[in-house]
């Protein structure tokens, strides 16, 4: 038997994941998809594929992080 709180907290996101995202929306340039995403009723798994979406389209501002994903493209 489980408690409630572990049946409140069992499929939703992490606070980890909520950073990444937070993190990611400055940078990325799909970011617009997901301007108004609901946290509370983000799933774990849904967070980990906008995570993964976010960081393929990820530009870094830095240009020696910009020289780094140009080249691994190449």
């Amino acid at each position: 038997m489980s408690d409630w709180i572990d049946d409140f907290f069992d499929a939703r996101c992490t606070l980890t994941q909520i950073s990444i995202i937070e993190s990611l929306l400055n940078t990325s340039s799909v970011a617009y998809l997901y301007l108004d995403l609901d946290y509370e009723r983000l799933s774990i798994v849904t967070a980990d594929i906008i995570i993964s979406h976010l960081k393929e389209n990820d530009n870094p501002i830095d240009c020696r992080e910009q020289w780094k994903k140009y080249t691994k493209r190449i």
